[in-house]
């Protein structure tokens, strides 16, 4: 039996590869005909589970430069938050800080200016319907509180909007129940005020700010104390944002009503305490938490915060009064 010839089982290998690719590539442009019409399809009823899939396609779009996917995910995001419970199943899918990376990858990624700008807007409709879900959650609803949270961290410092509707929602639950502000305070809200402070400086929402931060530091020192010292900067800022806006009368004095009650809060008997409160190791913290030497270590005079407050606001704070 004559010997097979070795070019034509070679000419039928490339045969079979060249086959087999051309069926993956009609395979991949199948999947990809699929997933856009599936995206086509999202709205507001979209479940949770779903949500990831579609900050996969758009962040595919985004890697890839795909423009179709791009456009179809980015109109995807905005119909899911048509509603208060398609945004709802995008919150609890981490959907807000997956699209917060993308805007933020947005500058880098080359793609056209048009393709760009329908992704801002799926990011503007996250905002929209934030500060109005914000607004209209329901205080009794103790479950929802987590959501605030939640909002106010990864949107306060993005969006003015956003942040005094997460101020608004905050008091709201503060005042119903004052086991709210407690639930607060365990959960890093002053952290997150702070966010929302450094980040915004009009002065109705920095005024609102102080005016919720003395509402939620209006409780024991030992409880709010370790709190201030573990966010120590929030001090130097709420002085910073009072001297750009000097002449905003309501905002000194919420700014000075909050540092006032500061000023009076207990000084920890203990000695490792009181050293985290030294001056020496935190200037700022120190200025405002010292105690006389020959005193009851847990009073705070009325002269002790005004060195501590004219410390802070620096030199010629006090020409002219």
């Amino acid at each position: 039996m004559p010997p097979k010839s070795r070019s034509k089982s070679l000419a039928r290998i490339d045969s079979q590869k060249k086959i087999k690719k051309i069926a993956t590539a009609t395979i991949s442009e199948d999947k990809k005909a699929a997933d856009l019409k599936w995206l086509e399809e999202v709205n507001s009823s979209i479940g949770e589970s779903l949500v990831p899939r579609v900050f996969q396609l758009l962040g595919f779009g985004l890697a890839q430069g795909e423009r179709q996917f791009l456009r179809a995910g980015s109109s995807a995001v905005e119909r899911i938050c048509e509603d208060n419970e398609g945004f709802i199943s995008l919150v609890k899918a981490k959907g807000v800080e997956t699209m917060l990376s993308f805007l933020r990858h947005l500058p880098q990624a080359q793609i056209a200016p048009a393709t760009s700008e329908a992704v801002n807007a799926a990011g503007a409709a996250i905002f929209r319907r934030a500060a109005a879900w914000l607004d209209e959650v329901d205080e009794v609803d103790f479950d929802q509180l987590q959501h605030v949270l939640y909002l106010a961290f990864w949107l306060g410092g993005e969006d003015e909007d956003v942040a005094l509707s997460a101020l608004g929602a905050f008091e709201r639950f503060t005042l119903y129940r004052s086991e709210n502000g407690a639930t607060l305070l365990q959960s890093e809200v002053i952290q997150v005020l702070h966010r929302i402070i450094g980040h915004n400086r009009a002065p109705e929402l920095v005024s609102e700010a102080f005016t919720l931060l003395y509402r939620l530091c209006d409780a024991p020192a030992a409880v709010v104390v370790p709190l201030l010292t573990d966010e120590n900067g929030i001090i130097q800022t709420v002085v910073e944002s009072m001297t750009q806006a000097p002449l905003n009368m309501r905002l000194q004095l919420a700014g000075l009503r909050l540092l006032a009650l500061w000023s009076q809060y207990d000084v920890g008997e203990d000695p490792a305490d009181q050293k985290d409160l030294d001056a020496d190791d935190n200037p700022l913290v120190g200025s405002i938490f010292r105690t006389k030497q020959g005193q009851n270590p847990r009073v705070t005079t009325s002269s002790d915060f005004q060195h501590g407050a004219m410390a802070l606001l620096g030199p010629g704070a006090g020409e002219g009064a």
